[in-house]
């Protein structure tokens, strides 16, 4: 099965403090990998290198093929690559569909910014209508089109998260990356988001990299689990297979299976 993305033995220091040691592992094109891990794994800074926020002392990661490492943040979301966050990072003051079109413009390859000479305007007026459009789109599949002119600031934490999901997805991705997305969210909210999860990747024909410590959420959503531990892979396989590892159990637990 084609890899949509490759990491190969990337090693991260900070300091004195390796984050990855090594880390190797591959998300097959159309599958949900689960990357999991106590805190402090490394889980998220996998996910700053891929997005170009953190540069690795040695290792690749290619995209499709392509190399990652030589590129800049816009260029790698350009390319086809989304992610959230952790803690929801939306403009307060801005609207939600305001919110949700920046991620459109973040995927809208060699189309003008909303800011050019005048000679340019019919073509920025054309890509902002796009944007609007696709931004749109994605608010009434999320069940957000009656909040979309509501100021983000002040929404519940729950509609925060699912609006950045909404950011990421109207850039069109081809790889999207989850990070904690059921991070702080009640439980009848994790089940939703879930759902919402599967049915985007079945309809959008998404390649998905989720970070997660909802274990009931990373198992029912995932094809193959990736599991982090002091910055080294110490298991991989279905979620069956993992859940079983000796190592994974004892990472967790702190006692050998």
């Amino acid at each position: 099965m084609t890899a949509v993305l490759a990491v190969r033995d990337l090693i991260v220091r900070f300091g004195g403090v390796t984050a990855l040691d090594g880390v190797s592992f591959t998300v097959p094109a159309g599958q949900v990998v689960g990357l999991i891990g106590p805190n402090g794994a490394g889980k998220t800074t996998l996910f700053d290198c891929v997005s170009r926020l953190t540069r690795p002392r040695a290792g690749s990661i290619e995209l499709a093929g392509q190399d990652l490492l030589g590129l800049q943040p816009h260029q790698v979301a350009a390319l086809g690559v989304a992610r959230t966050f952790q803690h929801p990072g939306l403009v307060g003051s801005l609207s939600v569909r305001d919110n949700v079109m920046l991620g459109a413009a973040a995927g809208m390859r060699g189309r003008p910014g909303f800011s050019t000479s005048a000679l340019r305007l019919p073509l920025v007026r054309s890509a902002e209508r796009e944007l609007r459009r696709r931004a749109g789109e994605v608010l009434d599949r999320l069940g957000l089109g009656p909040i979309a002119a509501r100021p983000a600031a002040g929404l519940p934490y729950g509609t925060l998260k699912r609006i950045e999901l909404a950011r990421a997805l109207a850039a069109r991705p081809s790889l999207l990356m989850l990070d904690e997305p059921a991070s702080g969210l009640a439980h009848g909210e994790v089940d939703e988001l879930a759902e919402l999860i599967q049915d985007v990747r079945r309809d959008g024909e998404l390649t998905v990299l989720l970070v997660e410590h909802h274990m009931g959420m990373v198992m029912r959503l995932s094809d193959r689990v990736v599991v982090l531990d002091f910055g080294r892979v110490i298991a991989a396989g279905t979620p069956a297979e993992v859940r079983e590892d000796p190592a994974v159990l004892e990472a967790y637990l702190g006692v050998s299976a």
